[in-house]
């Protein structure tokens, strides 16, 4: 596990939306009408933060997948078409 402070985590609600939390300072939960969505976005996030994207499975806390984006640097990001 990365030793930096901060970490982003994607799960699905109880209502059945996706989830985004970040830990830093002012951030709050964002919903997504999908698990794509939310994946998108906590890369997104977790990437500009550097930290921890914990993605937890549908419906189940306790299966997760973890990335690590401490360290890492973009400097810009490219679309695909």
């Amino acid at each position: 596990m990365s030793s930096q402070s901060c970490y982003v985590r994607v799960f699905q609600t109880e209502d059945g939306q996706w989830s985004v939390r970040s830990d830093a300072p002012g951030a709050g939960d964002v919903d997504y009408p999908s698990q794509g969505d939310a994946i998108t976005a906590g890369v997104h996030m977790a990437m500009a933060e550097g930290a921890l994207l914990t993605i937890h499975a549908a419906n189940d806390a306790k299966t997760k997948s973890e990335i690590d984006f401490a360290g890492c640097s973009v400097s810009r990001v490219a679309s695909i078409a």
